[in-house]
């Protein structure tokens, strides 16, 4: 909680900054010069700080434990019920990661105790298991998970427009003086947001452009970083991933889907067909 509040203040303060000194934005809202401008600036703050909260608090897709069991038998079935109110689905082996024998081997959960469906990973912080993992982040004090994935690549794509969008202004607002001295003195304030600016812009970018790239290819964080560690993916070919459907189903499934998916009929098929190669 304190870090969203950290969050909200420097915003709140960049803005009013902006307002009080001699800017764009100022003489755009407060002396009325271009007050669509201004309010364009401000919707788009707005924005930020409503997909920044929702990111935080949207579910990432906790699996809880009490819903996901193991059964016994013969055929090693896997009973799963999300509170998406799915139906029970009993699993086979074509629905379980290869190892280098091409035998399915089944992962279990110590710490939740559980049969976790695929693509999920325990969440130190969080003590749960996520569904689709991306990863956990400080600055949002929540894990990203196949539910809030797609707002955080939003807020991120909205923080990066924010940020160079205020780059500008600033860059704008500089007033020209004889010494240095002078310039430092009149321009500190405006000299120290563009410092914050300048090194928080290309992070958010950099972020921006890899989970964009993550979408496109229907991968993960986790999955991307640590491939060598994953189960269901160390065995199979370099490069290959099962959870690729194309650019447009990837893109529409990460933006469009709200359901939580059955991965493990999507890693079935490319998995087997893998195996089948060999």
């Amino acid at each position: 909680m304190i870090v969203r509040i950290i969050h909200t203040g420097i915003c709140m303060g960049i803005m009013s900054v902006l307002l009080w000194k001699d800017t764009v934005l100022h003489h755009a809202l407060i002396d009325l010069q271009d007050p669509i401008y201004g309010v364009l600036f401000c919707c788009l703050l707005a924005v930020s700080l409503v997909l920044y909260f929702v990111t935080c608090f949207t579910d990432p897709g906790y699996v809880p434990k009490q819903k996901l069991k193991t059964t016994g038998g013969q055929d090693h079935c896997l009973e799963m019920e999300s509170d998406m109110s799915e139906v029970e689905t009993c699993l086979t082996q074509d629905a379980q990661p290869l190892d280098k024998r091409h035998r399915y081997k089944y992962r279990f959960c110590d710490y939740c105790e559980i049969q976790p469906p695929l693509r999920a990973k325990h969440c130190e912080d969080c003590r749960l298991c996520v569904r689709r993992y991306d990863h956990h982040c400080p600055w949002l004090e929540a894990c990203v998970g196949e539910r809030n994935h797609k707002y955080f690549w939003w807020f991120l794509l909205v923080t990066a427009v924010l940020i160079v969008w205020t780059f500008v202004i600033l860059w704008d607002s500089f007033v020209t003086k004889k010494s240095w001295t002078e310039w430092f003195h009149t321009n500190l304030v405006l000299f120290l947001l563009a410092i914050i600016l300048v090194i928080s812009g290309p992070v958010v970018l950099g972020l921006l452009a890899f989970h964009t790239y993550l979408m496109i290819n229907g991968q993960t964080t986790w999955e991307a970083s640590s491939r060598e560690r994953i189960t269901y993916l160390k065995y199979l070919e370099n490069e290959f991933n099962p959870f690729d459907e194309g650019c447009l189903s990837n893109i529409y499934y990460f933006m469009c889907f709200h359901k939580v998916r059955r991965w493990e009929q999507v890693y079935a098929q490319k998995a087997k067909f893998t195996a089948s190669q060999d």
